[in-house]
């Protein structure tokens, strides 16, 4: 008879929370009061090149410098850190977000931060963005634009949609970009929807005729008339009347429309996209003529976010007739980990400003402060062995052991850390050889 199959409910949860934290892409980190690791998963071994072996169960200030831990910051204030930049080493950028963990009676029973690795993006995001920003036009084509683009202009696809998204993440770019992709004979018409009245908002969209306008033999031609061959974009559609939006998706439907106090019907002969917060803001008529097209806010594209801002430091720096200035490491991590409620508005604004105080290079002083309060800046104290840079590090091991002469358990003691830590570090720092070579030779 086969063994009986245990389900996962019957498994002990520090299993299921091992399987879970192994299988995140993110490094976590999980310590007790005490600062003792009790849970290093393999985005943390990767990112850090320490195995869980050789931290777990030691404190973490024998790896890391105290004023460079979130979890520290988080133990001592109890207050929640949400994806801040951070740098616990000269050579990493991340996006940081810890928490205390609390018990039954609201006390600390110790930390959890999570860090998304940005040290390639950052590296590599400058020269990258810089180059985009040079080559191209109006628009900065990121994966994001141009799915969207796609979307408005792949053959055989919608001729009208309903393009979503906050204010400021660029509908309204978007949709003229994609008028001039189409090669459209016609114009490109964008006006603003008012929460005017029906019969108002009815004659400016589809024109009026006879007795409604000065004369009875006049007529006087509706946005959709003056859009005839290209586009017109209704910017803010929700706030029109629902009766309103309710005639515009039967004349979507029909591809027919008639001019108000008219008494014949004209062809719709204009591509319409119109631009809403949320698909759920439009009357549900007009929601189901359109397809939607969703833009993300920029908090969802922050991988995105260098590129937009060299974009508009390019585009500030060339107005100025000076050479657009570089991003130092900690601004374009801040500029990464920040969400920019604004969106590219706000963007374009704090890169106008970084272009004309900016002398040579843009540093987190140069920013808005809303972005240079991302930079998490922990008490800072004196540690043990301090992670100022690796040639510091290797330097004051070196110094250790010349003091200690070779002994390494009086080393790991001038440094302030374990023995177990010390032999990690000579490993990781490839000083094996120096310390066999200071070994005393025996009296023969």
């Amino acid at each position: 008879m086969p063994d009986e199959i245990t389900r996962i409910s019957e498994l002990p949860s520090d299993l299921i929370l091992r399987a879970l934290l192994d299988v995140v892409d993110d490094a976590v980190t999980v310590v007790e009061p005490a600062g003792i690791v009790v849970a290093w998963n393999r985005a943390a071994e990767a990112l850090y090149g320490i195995p869980a072996q050789d931290i777990v169960g030691h404190p973490i200030t024998e790896f890391f410098a105290l004023e460079s831990l979130a979890v520290h910051s988080v133990l001592t204030t109890g207050a929640h850190i949400d994806h801040a930049y951070h740098r616990p080493r000269p050579d990493v950028h991340v996006r940081i977000s810890a928490a205390p963990v609390r018990d039954q009676l609201g006390g600390i029973a110790g930390a959890i931060a999570v860090e998304r690795d940005m040290t390639l993006l950052v590296r590599m995001g400058e020269e990258n963005a810089r180059y985009l920003a040079q080559t191209q036009g109006e628009l900065l084509r990121t994966q994001t634009v141009d799915r969207a683009l796609e979307a408005l202009t792949a053959p055989g696809g919608p001729r009208h949609a309903l393009v979503v998204g906050e204010r400021g993440t660029g509908k309204r770019t978007l949709a003229e970009t994609s008028h001039r992709l189409l090669r459209f004979q016609g114009p490109f018409l964008a006006v603003r929807a008012e929460p005017r009245a029906a019969a108002l908002m009815d004659a400016a969209l589809f024109g009026a005729d006879g007795s409604l306008v000065l004369s009875p033999d006049a007529r006087r031609a509706g946005w959709l008339e003056r859009a005839a061959g290209g586009t017109l974009l209704l910017q803010d559609v929700h706030l029109m009347p629902s009766a309103v939006q309710a005639n515009l998706a039967r004349a979507i439907e029909e591809e027919r429309f008639r001019p108000l106090g008219g008494h014949r019907d004209l062809p719709l002969r204009c591509r319409i996209l119109a631009t809403a917060p949320t698909a759920d803001a439009v009357d549900p008529a007009l929601a189901r003529a359109l397809p939607v097209i969703e833009i993300p806010p920029m908090a969802e594209r922050r991988d995105e976010s260098l590129l937009f801002f060299h974009f508009w430091l390019t585009r500030w720096a060339k107005e100025r007739g000076v050479i657009p200035p570089r991003l130092s490491d900690e601004a374009a991590g801040l500029i990464q980990a920040y969400p920019w409620p604004g969106n590219l508005a706000e963007m374009a604004q704090a890169a106008r400003r970084a272009a004309s105080v900016a002398e040579g290079e843009v540093r987190p002083e140069h920013l808005p402060e809303a972005v240079r309060a991302l930079h998490l800046k922990p008490a800072r104290r004196r540690v043990p062995l301090a992670h100022q840079s690796k040639e510091l590090e290797r330097a004051r091991i070196r110094e250790a052991l010349e003091d200690s002469g070779g002994n390494k358990s009086r080393a790991a003691q001038l440094l302030g850390i374990s023995r177990a830590a010390l032999y990690y570090k000579l490993k990781q720092h490839g000083m094996d050889e120096i310390t066999r070579s200071r070994r005393p030779t025996s009296r023969g």
